[in-house]
């Protein structure tokens, strides 16, 4: 199985540009399932609560272009195959800016969007410019 890079992330986004866009920004990140229900599946036993708890999380695929925040969900780290798409245009984001919250090993980013919410966590791990693009990306579209 591949693993995923910078190369492979821009790829799989370039895929669902629209003509004129260009791609500036792009990360990889998680959102796993809360830990009120993570710890019980643990408790009950390791390995269950290992295989839940990966079955819960969900990939995604982030970019951030010149006219849209596009995020894909895809199946894993290492099969980037589209589960779903969802796009935001640049301009939602000057009446009501997302919010992003830089840290020592996560970068997090939320939309509060009545209709299309969105909450993921960017490790600096993954590749050695993810954590630079998920914080540009947060910083691009929290702005004022």
């Amino acid at each position: 199985m591949a693993k995923l890079t910078d190369d492979l992330m821009q790829e799989t986004l370039s895929t669902h540009l629209q003509e004129g866009e260009t791609l500036e920004h792009w990360a990889f990140g998680i959102q796993q399932p809360n830990m009120l229900l993570m710890l019980p599946l643990f408790a009950l036993a390791i390995l269950p609560g290992v295989i839940a708890t990966q079955m819960l999380t969900k990939n995604y695929l982030a970019g951030l272009t010149n006219k849209r925040f596009v995020v894909l969900q895809v199946k894993s780290v290492v099969n980037v195959e589209l589960k779903a798409l969802t796009e935001y245009a640049r301009d939602d984001f000057a009446a009501s800016p997302a919010s992003y919250r830089p840290g020592k090993l996560f970068t997090h980013i939320k939309i509060n969007s009545a209709e299309k919410p969105f909450k993921c966590k960017f490790h600096r791990m993954l590749s050695k410019d993810n954590r630079m693009h998920a914080e540009a990306m947060g910083a691009a579209i929290s702005a004022p």
